[in-house]
């Protein structure tokens, strides 16, 4: 009987083990360095990444490549940075570093005069508005133009991506938050992304995606990287980052996104919420994957960057707190649309602020005058899912798993 019931634990073990493991899964970062160093023989290597760039057991690629002896000749880092200083120092290297956020959004000739082919390697949220994606298009053209090589190293996406959902980028809406050619939610890995970019639009025929190995699109982000690295300052979690394309259109409305909490893009409020009304406006929807409660927070601008704004600093904000139950059936944009709705009609004071910022956010003013006009969510939902679903199909030839 012992030995049966010690079979059964053993049997069961496994199962567990292998629903949420894949020993052999490689990000494109380890893929590059394992099986394509050829790429990077004798050339000098210009590398666009941050933090973030790092492949299953938290080794960057800047490491990666030096201690390989590919010949590192600079570094280019997108929105909020790298690192404090204008080098990054590794293995006794001294590797300059340009920002591609501020004063310009891409590198320039003279910027890339001493690189002959360019690494992308950044993780991004699985959304259009989440700047990286911006940074991948502009830095693609510029590749083209300057007539230089690019390669993506894929690696996987903290969001579903078996979902795709919200309007379509309208020209008259771009920014930086919103460059891209897709759905407010993409559902493509950043490899994907770029093929399908470089497919129709840029061009490019010295571009490359290097994949990863044993990818599985249905095994979470968090059981195949070994921890996770903050993309953006107030991206702070692995729950931060799947909510982050649900809450992100609060920063172009009069209530707070959570952040200068301990929990940003998790918790919405300010101070004149009534939260009863607003959780009750919520649950009335029935949203998959997710759950609301009551909470309160306090903004403190000490936890995050002077540079970055905030909402009621140091008030007390009432409101909800939002926990990702199944991030398969989880809808981002649906959320989004939902809590906009909630928040309209259980405030008075709610309203768009910044010019119409959300516009930007959403890529589109069909959001803003549906919501003002009155259109249930549903009616919202269905629109959008129009242009996702034809983007969607668009797609198919540039998927990799």
């Amino acid at each position: 009987m012992k030995n049966i019931l010690t079979f059964i634990l053993l049997v069961f073990a496994s199962s567990v083990f292998a629903q949420f493991t894949n020993l052999s899964f490689e990000t494109g970062n380890t893929m590059l360095v394992k099986e394509n160093l050829n790429l990077l023989k004798d050339k000098k290597v210009g590398i666009i990444t941050n933090s973030t760039g790092v492949d299953k057991t938290g080794k960057h690629i800047i490491d990666m490549l030096v201690e390989s002896k590919v010949n590192v000749t600079r570094v280019f880092t997108p929105e909020h940075g790298f690192s404090a200083d204008d080098t990054y120092k590794t293995s006794g290297i001294e590797i300059p570093v340009t920002s591609l956020y501020g004063s310009k959004y891409s590198y320039t000739k003279n910027d890339v005069n001493d690189v002959d082919v360019l690494i992308f390697d950044i993780q991004e949220l699985g959304a259009r508005f989440y700047t990286y994606t911006s940074t991948l298009y502009l830095t693609m053209q510029d590749a083209k133009k300057y007539g230089k090589e690019y390669i993506v190293c894929d690696r996987p996406s903290v969001a579903d991506i078996h979902n795709t959902e919200g309007f379509m980028l309208d020209e008259n809406f771009s920014s930086f938050v919103g460059k891209i050619s897709t759905p407010v939610i993409f559902g493509l890995t950043i490899g994907e992304l770029a093929s399908y970019l470089n497919g129709e639009y840029v061009q490019n025929n010295k571009f490359k995606v290097i994949k990863m190995k044993d990818y599985d699109s249905n095994i979470k982000y968090e059981n195949l990287m070994s921890n996770w690295i903050n993309p953006s300052p107030s991206i702070t979690s692995v729950e931060s980052a799947r909510l982050y394309p649900a809450l992100c259109f609060l920063e172009g409305t009069s209530i707070s996104e959570g952040r200068g909490t301990s929990t940003p893009f998790q918790v919405l409020g300010s101070p004149f919420v009534n939260s009863d009304a607003l959780l009750k406006n919520l649950n009335d929807f029935d949203l998959k994957g997710i759950s609301f409660e009551k909470t309160e927070f306090v903004p403190d601008q000490s936890l995050l960057p002077s540079y970055t704004a905030m909402k009621f600093v140091s008030v007390v904000c009432y409101g909800v707190k939002i926990k990702v139950t199944d991030m398969f059936k989880f809808k981002p944009f649906e959320t989004s649309v939902a809590v906009l709705i909630a928040l309209k009609k259980s405030s008075s004071k709610f309203g768009w602020i910044n010019k119409n910022f959300i516009d930007k956010l959403v890529g589109t003013n069909k959001l803003r005058t549906m919501i003002d006009n009155g259109y249930t969510l549903n009616e919202i939902v269905a629109e959008a899912d129009k242009e996702a679903r034809n983007f969607k199909e668009k797609t198919k030839p540039y998927l990799l798993y």
